[in-house]
């Protein structure tokens, strides 16, 4: 029996009655302990129902402490974002006061953050621009637009305006008003100071592209697109929609000058201008009344988001082909003149000279033939302005030849010393007449054997030298030649004459060296003279391509400085000993292996004797078909051609060497073995591909020196 149950039997009931309640108690026990077996179950249950709940209860705390870490860090990131973006965040109520801003509000503004929250908006706003930001907050409240976007002037704690971009919505409260306005503010005030620099560069360049003088066009494949005035003004267009969009076949004949056809032409230079980045060109363009007029187009690619974007520049060429043109036929008709006055004056020149000579001769013959005193007299005046006479027609003669550029340069072997000695030994007694000292000067440094042109170059000395003695009085005259330097084969020479003469005014001494003319006119009446000899002696010294220089002051005197280069012959390089074996260089030449096209014999053994006193190997071609045939078997150093043969000759025999493929033919040294050192020749043999001539009768120093050049 349960125990609660038994408890209360035994206080309220004796054995008779719990004997005579047997089955009725048994129930009640039944009861009672069905009673505890579910108390014990809802204990069971609740006691795990509570540990869940405590289990839970502490998942919850922990997700709970989680969700405030991730929270707090979250916030703190997105403050850190906010404090550190470039644009203002704002936050305003709908009377418009500040009701959040971020520390970028400090930043552009320069106010403080804290005492700016809650102050108006329009306090901060330039006064013009107030009324935009109520129009916009007005469209946002009447649902006319969803968000705005614009610019505005702000106001800095400096007193100096910001442009700043605004964009902003309204804030919904949960009653579905609106209670305020979130947005962002960006400074673009320093976009706004590019736009307006660029604004005024742009309105620069459109109003010097308007107002220049220079005819500027800008055009899309060949299609106009746009000019400026001075454009429309060399078409002769008064109406600019007469021009734009025309294309350039429609201001241009049908056919340039060279034949190709306008249209064609233009798409093709358009092209090369897009390859080469620019083009220029002469073109004939037409006016709108058709007529044809020459232009020069300097095409330039524009690189914009279109493609085939071309700035035309177009400079009229009309008065220039016009002068041009002038020009030509003004040379021409000077050509003419100078042709038909060179022809006179070398007729006349020629034609007085043969009473000339018979007149000096004559002259001389009385003179032979013991005239009296009073006659003799009369002969050395007849004489002397014979011999004046003959020196002025010279003077024309070669002055007219200069002018027709039919002077050439002789290049010949001479001696230096012996030619100054030969021109100077005339001056010493005509110094000695006026009572002058002449003094000669040479550098011994100046190599004794020269390459040039000793007539011209003594005529030059001549000329200086005579004008020297003939406007010195009293004192001196000094010819000195120095040496200038030079290289293996050349030397400078510097020739200087210096008197102490009657001197050139310094306004005078560009004019000196012009024709017929002297520094004085009375210099003319009391000294003579054509005005020619400087002239000439400037001509042939240009030839030389030399320099000429004068230094000189009235009364004091006068230095005239000429500085020539000339070739060291090849008598005044070191001897090579024939006889020696061991002469210097041999070495340098032993193991080259030369052809020698030769026809020749006698040439041949003549070449072939030296070449193997110098060990230098060789191979012996007839005719300058069997070199060409020979230069491609064998690997030679040199060839030594000859340039007249049978079947074919030296100069097709290098031109065609020269067109073999291969570096080694370019490279190769050809020596041309001539009889002639004529400049024509000379000419024609560097024309034909050959290197270097020799010339004959062979000269074994000259054709070692050649081998030794271009042994390497």
């Amino acid at each position: 029996m349960h125990r609660l149950l038994k408890r209360q039997i035994r206080k309220y009931l004796s054995e008779e009655e719990q004997e005579k309640f047997k089955d009725f108690l048994d129930v009640i026990n039944d009861a009672y302990v069905d009673f505890d077996s579910d108390i014990k179950q809802i204990e069971n249950i609740l006691e795990e129902s509570s540990q869940e709940l405590f289990n839970v209860n502490r998942e919850l705390k922990k997700n709970l402490e989680s969700k405030s870490a991730e929270v707090k860090t979250t916030s703190s990131r997105l403050e850190s974002i906010v404090d550190n973006i470039n644009e203002v965040i704002f936050q305003a109520n709908i009377e418009g006061e500040w009701m959040y801003l971020n520390p970028e509000w400090s930043k552009i503004t320069g106010f403080d953050l804290l005492s700016s929250i809650g102050t108006n908006v329009y306090e901060f706003i330039h006064p013009d621009d107030i009324e935009l930001c109520r129009l916009k907050l007005r469209y946002l409240l009447e649902n006319k637009e969803k968000s705005n976007h614009f610019e505005v002037r702000f106001v800095t704690k400096s007193g100096s305006y910001k442009w700043c971009e605004i964009e902003e919505r309204l804030i919904i409260g949960e009653d579905g008003k609106a209670t305020g306005l979130s947005g962002f503010i960006k400074d673009i005030s320093q976009r706004k100071s590019l736009e307006e620099e660029k604004n005024e560069t742009d309105e620069k360049f459109r109003m010097i592209f308007e107002k220049s003088s220079v005819a500027y066009l800008i055009i899309k494949e060949s299609r106009f697109l746009d000019c400026n005035q001075a454009c429309l003004d060399l078409f002769g267009v008064k109406y600019r929609r007469n021009f734009i969009g025309k294309f350039v076949k429609d201001f241009s004949p049908e056919f340039q000058a060279d034949g190709s056809r306008s249209s064609d032409k233009a798409m093709d230079f358009i092209y090369q201008a897009r390859k080469k980045g620019f083009n220029k060109f002469d073109w004939i363009h037409m006016k709108e009344d058709g007529m044809e007029f020459p232009v020069e187009v300097i095409l330039n690619p524009v690189h914009l988001a279109e493609d085939n974007i071309h700035f035309v520049a177009l400079h009229d060429l009309s008065e220039r082909k016009r002068v041009e043109s002038e020009l030509i036929a003004a040379k021409e008709k000077a050509e003419e003149a100078t042709k038909a006055k060179a022809q006179f004056l070398s007729t006349m020149s020629h034609e007085i000279r043969t009473p000339m000579n018979a007149v000096i001769g004559v002259t001389h013959l009385l003179s032979e033939n013991d005239p009296r005193e009073d006659q003799l007299s009369n002969l050395n005046i007849l004489k002397l302005s014979a011999d004046n006479l003959m020196t002025l027609i010279n003077d024309i003669l070669d002055f007219s030849k200069i002018e027709a550029g039919k002077i050439e340069l002789e290049k010949i072997d001479f001696n230096f010393r012996n030619f100054i000695n030969n021109v100077t030994a005339g001056f010493f007694m005509k110094a000695k007449e006026k009572s002058l000292e002449f003094l000669v000067e040479i550098d011994p440094k100046i190599p004794a054997h020269l390459t040039g042109d000793p007539t011209r170059l003594s005529q030059i000395i001549t000329n200086l030298c005579c004008n020297a003695i003939k406007f010195t009085d009293e004192g001196r005259v000094h010819l000195k030649a120095d040496f200038k330097g030079g290289s293996d084969d050349k030397v400078n020479i510097q020739f200087e004459i210096n008197d102490t003469g009657i001197g050139i005014p310094t306004d005078k001494k560009d004019q000196i060296f012009e024709s017929f003319s002297q520094a004085d006119s009375n210099t003319t009446r009391l000294y003579g003279g054509t005005g020619l000899g400087l002239a000439i002696t400037g001509k042939l010294i240009q030839l030389m391509n030399g320099s000429i220089d004068v230094e000189s002051e009235a009364g004091k005197g006068t230095s005239f400085f000429v500085n020539v280069s000339l070739k060291i012959s090849l008598k005044s390089k070191p001897k090579l000993s024939f006889s020696d074996e061991h002469f210097t260089g041999r070495e340098k030449l032993k193991g080259m292996h030369v052809l020698v096209a030769e026809d020749n014999p006698m040439n041949v053994l003549i070449i072939k004797q030296f070449l193997k006193k110098w060990n230098v190997t060789y191979d012996i071609a007839k005719n300058g078909k069997i070199a060409f045939e020979k230069v491609q078997e064998v690997d030679y150093d040199m060839v030594l051609m000859d340039l007249q043969m049978p079947e074919m000759d030296g100069y097709d025999a290098s031109e065609n060497i020269r067109k073999l493929e291969g570096e080694k033919y370019q490279n190769l040294p050809i020596i041309a073995v001539t009889a002639s050192a004529f400049n024509e020749i000379r000419a024609k043999v560097m024309s034909a591909g050959m290197t270097d001539f020799v010339t004959k009768p062979i000269n074994p120093e000259e054709l070692y020196v050649k081998l030794e050049k271009y042994a390497d």
